[in-house]
């Protein structure tokens, strides 16, 4: 009996005939927008691959989908992070759970550069000012020589890590234990509220676990410091989000570039939308 691959239209749109060379036997039931599938679809599935395009719109027929797939034995997400309970619930039946780490973190590497590069030359106020025709000077502080904490050493930590030595900064590895063959000073994450107050700068790359949620508390925020930046490419729960807002509104941080929020899609009255040099 041939293995069954349960993807979205869009995703076998886009990469059939790849897929076809890879396994010429592979079958396919596909999510045709928030159209239902069969019931005798639902149980030939032995296979999932949960693609960017599925969500958040159409994460949750997606998911309904592969829930009832008594014969599912693997689900393949895009994401790195598996910490939502629904992964758990696959796990508890036996199902396999694999994750795409490492295969986007140049990508968010390179948007944690972004963030600091906007940061450090004030492109909010830039843009702003662009908004109303007005042409003003700005004074930035180059990132060249400044000193980053990289807070966490997955894929992305790693990268982020490299693309800052590039631009002449100087990294520090936050980490549970150092390992030895680290290519950098590597501080424990216990002490994360005093290697914030020996940084410049902040990015946070870690996964989202029972340890680490809140992490970032509003000590370690105040830490950084008037002139520090902050940056979070991990998950938005690593973060007290309110205290963040309330430093940056204060001007007690120098400013921030956030990836992920809490809750995602962060909602339009967040007063987050509005607190300066985010």
């Amino acid at each position: 009996m041939a293995d069954v691959l349960f993807c979205t239209d869009t995703f076998f749109a886009e990469n059939e005939d790849r897929l076809r060379s890879i396994a010429p036997d592979l079958e396919y039931v596909t999510l045709v927008g928030d159209e239902p599938v069969a019931d005798d679809d639902i149980e030939r599935i032995t296979l999932t691959f949960f693609s960017h395009d599925a969500w958040p719109e159409r994460a949750p027929s997606f998911i309904g989908v592969a829930l009832r797939a008594t014969n599912l034995r693997w689900f393949h997400t895009m994401s790195a992070g598996v910490d939502s309970p629904i992964f758990s619930t696959f796990t508890d039946r036996g199902v396999r759970l694999t994750t795409s780490s490492g295969s986007s973190a140049a990508p968010i590497a390179r948007t944690a550069m972004m963030y600091l590069l906007a940061l450090s030359r004030d492109l909010p106020s830039m843009i702003r000012s662009q908004d109303r025709a007005e042409w003003n000077w700005h004074r930035w502080v180059e990132l060249d020589g400044r000193s980053i904490a990289v807070v966490g050493w997955g894929p992305i930590g790693q990268e982020v890590a490299r693309l800052a030595d590039a631009f002449g900064m100087e990294p520090t590895i936050v980490r549970r234990a150092a390992h030895g063959d680290e290519p950098y000073p590597v501080q424990p994450l216990t002490e994360l509220e005093r290697v914030a107050a020996d940084h410049d700068v902040m990015v946070v790359a870690l996964p989202l676990t029972p340890d680490t949620t809140g992490i970032v508390t509003a000590n370690v925020i105040d830490a950084l410091g008037a002139h520090g930046l902050f940056v979070n490419v991990g998950r938005g729960e690593l973060v007290d989000q309110a205290a963040l807002n309330a430093a940056l509104v204060e001007g007690r941080l120098g400013g921030a570039g956030l990836d992920v929020t809490t809750p995602e899609p962060l909602p339009a009255d967040d007063p987050l939308w509005s607190a300066p040099n985010l």
